[in-house]
């Protein structure tokens, strides 16, 4: 069974630490390797004894790990954590367990280095944690019941996404729920190519809606607003054309700052020469234009010469 942290004195848990650690030193040479090992247990066991304690001096909460971890990610939200603070602060190996339940049954937005995301504005370490809110999502645990049922179903990752998304439209999502649905860790590319390649409008901070955090997503209609096409621009060339264009249509210069629930449109990319004709992917080829606009041009309605 495993040994439960507990709270003490602070200056008698460094008293007793220095203790065991200047006993080790001088019976070191006559220890046999498992007297050694269990030497050092005792100083890890007075070590996690001493970082619970230095929380609960500092932040009340009560005694579970789970508490300790929650307060300490309310004290420092917005900022990222590493995991080795996580495991003094939790006293216990196993805190990834205690994140999960923060997120799934309390609905804290907690994400990690596994779903780094740069189109969302997550550029995270696999040992880092990043709690944006400090205010739990109410609707989590139906979003995560759902995710746990689609990540069941056969068939590909991009697939699973899809559904995922079309049982959640113009409902915001996370990295971590798209991550888990998709059972990969390379899912943003595939969200990139439900977007680009096969027309579904797919929204994140940089892409016309500034009200949504970082890891964040939506989708908003559940069918495809544009025809499917081969488009696969990669990620620095769509990054450098909506940096050229400052995040603007070149027709109508709508702005992501502009968004509006009355008129949801997004920022897309659009073809000088058409891909189809052997346009190519690069950012001279490019320009950012609303999706309103996209649509005008496309019908022969309005002309891009001029932009």
């Amino acid at each position: 069974m495993p040994r439960r942290t507990r709270v003490g004195d602070i200056s008698e848990l460094v008293s007793r630490i220095t203790r065991q650690l200047k006993k080790f030193q001088v019976d070191y040479s006559s220890l046999k390797l498992r007297d050694r090992v269990r030497s050092l247990t005792k100083v890890k066991h007075s070590s996690d004894d001493l970082g619970v304690s230095v929380v609960h001096d500092s932040i009340a909460c009560d005694e579970s790990a789970r508490a300790r971890i929650e307060a300490y990610f309310l004290g420092n939200v917005g900022a990222v954590i590493a995991g080795d603070e996580l495991a003094v602060v939790s006293g216990v190996s196993e805190y990834g367990r205690r994140i999960r339940e923060l997120r799934v049954e309390f609905g804290y937005k907690i994400f990690t280095g596994s779903s780094s995301d740069s189109t969302t504005g997550l550029n995270l370490r696999p040992d880092e944690y990043l709690l944006t809110s400090s205010t739990p999502d109410a609707d989590a645990a139906r979003r995560w019941h759902v995710a746990n049922r689609i990540r069941k179903m056969p068939g590909g990752a991009k697939g699973r996404i899809l559904e995922y998304l079309r049982e959640n439209v113009l409902r915001i999502v996370t990295t971590e729920e798209i991550r888990y649905v998709a059972k990969t860790s390379e899912f943003p590319r595939r969200i990139r190519e439900l977007r680009t390649e096969d027309g579904y409008a797919v929204a994140t901070y940089y892409t016309g809606r500034p009200d949504l955090g970082q890891g964040e997503y939506v989708l908003l209609d559940a069918t495809r607003v544009a025809e499917p096409h081969d488009r696969k621009i990669t990620v620095d060339v769509q990054q450098e054309v909506y940096a050229r264009d400052n995040n603007r249509c070149r027709l109508c210069a709508w702005h992501s700052g502009d968004w509006d629930s009355s008129d949801p449109r997004i920022l897309e990319l659009h073809h000088f020469v058409e891909h189809n004709r052997g346009g190519e992917n690069t950012a001279d080829n490019l320009l950012v234009l609303c999706s309103k606009c996209h649509d005008e041009v496309h019908a022969g309605r309005v002309s891009i010469d001029s932009a």
